[in-house]
């Protein structure tokens, strides 16, 4: 971050001694103590009389708060000497409330733990303007650590993100946010950015197995069964493990939720059933359940559907023996009226036809293996999942 500093203090110098004609130098600077500032010690944070300061400032003061600018930048970059810095930055401001010194300000206050102040001097950018405006998010999120705000440090580095913050060594190498280090948030938001980390990926992919309770075998879920979701939540922070819902992570309208079933050690491996429901739809909500395998460092291997709520005329059930067969099947729902005429509010189904079946099996390198059973008879399943003739 000091590195930063320099940089720009290097940069402003140069500007300004090629301005003021290259014969003074950051020692030489003096200050006009004759000259009047156009803002109160009081009113620095005040909007409306930084707007209207800005609006009315002389080119002297803005001369004048440059000077006070630089000097204050000396202290804070090249002496280290943050809490000394902050008088000039605050003069500097009087004179001339530019977007810069309050940048600077902030982060003087910043290298002082005021997370008080530092707010206020943010605030103000965030009114004003900062180029570039991710780095009053990245800002905030310093802020945040001074106060050990887990979730507004970790939601302001995502929202500098999306402003365009791409350095990620600035993240790693900031001592502050040591605190969220483990923090599964900080985690997924470092994974599903800067998806180059294989240590914080499997640590990610460590929190994202203990969603999932264990599944006893065999496990079954019956036709009347496929519209249940009342599993545990799989937030979008583990995007980066179900295929399809990234997709969604960033959307204006999130259109699907996902529940954590279960899941299965195979070997070394891992297989995990989740549901998705389609929040959006606006009658009998869509319900499908998904197994999809994993190596052991949590890259996703294979992928299949093995149950639904797939509409409200077809459904599919499925039972997962203890040796990992899956038995499939389809249905096809009867209604007691035509729910294209009539409607489902009010109407009921009154049996089911099996399609099909159809067999998988989970293999021990993560494999599916998926084979087409030998044709049977349809059958008749009625309402309580019995068989009809």
């Amino acid at each position: 971050m000091r590195y930063i500093y320099l940089l720009i203090a290097a940069t402003l110098i140069t500007v300004l001694s090629f301005c003021t004609g290259g014969k003074e130098t950051q020692t030489d600077i003096k200050a006009n103590t004759g000259l009047s500032k156009c803002l109160s010690e009081e009113a620095i944070f005040n909007m409306d009389s930084v707007l209207l300061a800005q609006k009315e400032v002389s080119a002297l003061q803005k001369d004048e708060g440059r000077k006070c600018f630089l000097k204050a930048m000396d202290l804070l970059v090249n002496k280290q000497k943050a809490k000394e810095s902050i008088a000039l930055f605050r003069d500097a401001i009087r004179y001339f409330p530019d977007s810069r010194m309050y940048y600077f300000l902030a982060k003087a206050y910043i290298e002082v733990n005021d997370a008080e102040q530092a707010q206020k001097s943010n605030d103000v950018l965030l009114n004003i303007g900062y180029d570039p405006y991710y780095e009053i998010y990245f800002n905030d999120a310093l802020i945040a650590a001074i106060r050990q705000d887990s979730a507004t440090c970790i939601n302001s580095l995502s929202q500098a993100v999306f402003e365009g913050f791409l350095n990620k060594n600035r993240i790693i190498q900031e001592k502050r946010f040591d605190f969220v280090r483990e923090n599964p948030r900080y985690v997924s938001f470092i994974v599903n950015t800067f998806n180059d980390d294989a240590k914080l990926k499997a640590l990610l992919f460590k929190n994202y197995l203990n969603t999932f309770p264990d599944l006893k075998l065999p496990y079954s879920e019956p036709i009347d069964s496929v519209k249940n979701h009342n599993y545990p939540y799989i937030n979008y922070d583990y995007a980066v493990f179900i295929p399809n819902m990234e997709d969604g992570r960033f959307a204006r309208d999130v259109t699907n939720e996902y529940f954590a079933v279960g899941k299965m050690k195979i070997g070394n491996n891992y297989a995990m059933i989740y549901k998705t429901y389609l929040a959006i739809a606006d009658t009998l909500n869509p319900v499908k359940t998904y197994v999809v395998t994993y190596d052991s460092l949590g890259t996703v291997v294979d992928e299949e559907m093995l149950g639904c709520f797939c509409s409200p005329t077809t459904a599919q059930a499925f039972t997962i023996s203890s040796d990992y067969v899956i038995d499939i099947l389809g249905y096809t729902y009867k209604w007691k009226n035509d729910p294209l005429e009539k409607g489902y509010a009010g109407n009921e189904i009154i049996s089911a036809e099996a399609d099909k079946p159809q067999q998988a099996q989970l293999l021990e390198g993560g494999e599916i293996r998926r084979d087409k059973v030998a044709e049977s008879d349809a059958a008749i399943v009625t309402q309580d999942g019995s068989r009809g003739g």
